[in-house]
């Protein structure tokens, strides 16, 4: 099972991929990173990325572009695939 990263989880593409993923065998989000963190969610969610200590495979963003340095710095520290949307 690949478990990943949701930067972005709470924004309207980040809810999309959530609902999509709870249905799926071999894929589970692991961990989610949003500035808003009022909405529930069966995954823990960070305010930042730098916060975020789950093991995971790979980042998948939607997120907004100011948060993509701080991403991509953190994807090349802990040598994480990151698919930037």
């Amino acid at each position: 099972m690949i478990k990943f990263m949701l930067h972005g989880c709470n924004g309207k593409m980040g809810r999309m991929i959530t609902e999509i993923v709870k249905g799926e065998e071999n894929a589970a989000i692991a961990a989610g990173v949003d500035s808003y963190t009022g909405v529930p969610n069966d995954y823990p969610v960070f305010d930042s990325v730098e916060k975020c200590d789950v093991d995971v495979d790979v980042v998948i963003d939607f997120s907004t572009a100011k948060a993509i340095d701080a991403l991509l710095d953190y994807c090349v520290e802990k040598k994480l695939p990151v698919v930037l949307c």
